[in-house]
């Protein structure tokens, strides 16, 4: 299973609001994306420093957030039946309410059909 990373501008983010800098914003939605693998449809490693995923295709509020344990939050988001139909989907992103990236995972590509919903999580790890 792919691990997924926290992007050091959240990072630094939640380092300023503990410093009494401007509070840090939930996170709301998953970008979905079809640049998280190479050609040989192995994932790509994410990068701590990217701001967005490589090629978003769609974005969508979070279908759940849950903090399983003490130190990770999970974000659950799901593609419709209509939704990137044919597209091969292999990366996703957790995004705060203001759109900025909190977190991102790849992962080998997975083709989307028309008869299929597709839910993938990506879990944080504090």
């Amino acid at each position: 299973m792919a691990e997924a990373i926290t992007v050091n501008s959240y990072r630094r983010r939640l380092a300023s609001t503990m410093a009494g800098g401007a509070t840090a914003k939930k996170i709301a939605f998953m970008a979905f994306g079809d640049g998280g693998h190479n050609a040989n449809l192995t994932a790509k490693a994410p990068d701590p420093e990217q701001t967005s995923l490589n090629n978003e295709l769609m974005r969508k509020p979070l279908t759940a957030v849950v903090q399983e344990d003490d130190f990770s939050v999970t974000g659950r988001g799901m593609l419709d039946y209509d939704e990137l139909v044919g597209y091969a989907i292999s990366e996703a992103a957790l995004l705060n309410e203001d759109g900025d990236l909190v977190g991102v995972k790849n992962f080998a590509p997975k083709v989307k059909e028309s008869d299929e919903r597709y839910e993938t999580s990506v879990k944080l790890r504090f």
